[in-house]
């Protein structure tokens, strides 16, 4: 008699930290990359913009005090639509993605001080791609990831003007999905040879006070403690 194998079970996905569960300050090592990621209007570049002290309207990346560069894609944004303002931002969209990722790639390839990076985290391949060239350059990688209600974050994009199609939204819904069920598995599942990860809900993510880039610290928490995803 054979056992009955059944269908197989459906990994689950892993969930945020709520405010009261997540560190308030951050530290990662000197040497890291920091994707800060989420679906679209996730408010990457909200939670970049407060803790940075970015105004939202640079069209390069930031050189912070403390020696961090931040590179959001509204800087990309910013700086196509002093000529393509007149166009339809879906036109031109993509030309926002490749300018942004070259700058990563040319802030990455000069090497030295950490760098945070907003991402579009239903971008997966490019997540792979930068971790395996941080893996090369013998950079750590750390990520930073906020889960929000994909209403919510639909709403934030019609506020600021740049709403995505609805199919265009189910997608990244869907990829997103995809993305927690690999937070569940670790850090590297998401993107390889990634050190860290924290998942954050919204109310997290606005409660978050600092991160610091220190010598030594081992990943994010008040206590260089790793970071935990909740299944």
């Amino acid at each position: 008699m054979f056992p009955s194998t059944g269908p197989a079970p459906v990994p689950s996905p892993a969930r945020a930290l709520r405010a009261e569960e997540a560190p308030r300050v951050l530290r990662y090592p000197t040497d890291s990359l920091l994707l800060v990621g989420g679906i679209p209007g996730a408010g990457k570049s909200t939670l970049l913009n407060r803790l940075f002290a970015l105004e939202g309207t640079e069209t390069v990346p930031v050189a912070t005090p403390d020696g961090a560069r931040v590179i959001d894609s509204q800087q990309a944004r910013n700086r196509l639509a002093r000529r393509l303002r007149a166009l339809p931002y879906p036109v031109w969209r993509w030309a926002t993605h490749l300018l942004h990722y070259l700058r990563v790639l040319r802030v990455l390839r000069k090497g030295g001080g950490p760098v945070a990076v907003h991402v579009t985290a239903t971008h997966r391949a490019v997540l792979r791609l930068l971790g395996r060239y941080c893996r090369h350059r013998g950079r750590e990688v750390h990520l930073l990831l906020i889960d929000v209600d994909p209403g919510a974050a639909l709403e934030a994009q019609i506020r600021r003007g740049r709403a995505v199609t609805p199919r265009a939204h189910r997608r990244h819904v869907r990829r997103w999905h995809r993305v927690l069920v690999d937070c569940a598995a670790g850090a590297e599942a998401v993107v390889p040879g990634a050190r860290s990860l924290l998942l954050l809900d919204r109310s997290a993510a606005a409660e978050l006070a600092e991160i610091r880039f220190t010598p030594g610290a081992a990943g994010p928490g008040d206590g260089g403690a790793a970071p935990r995803t909740v299944p």
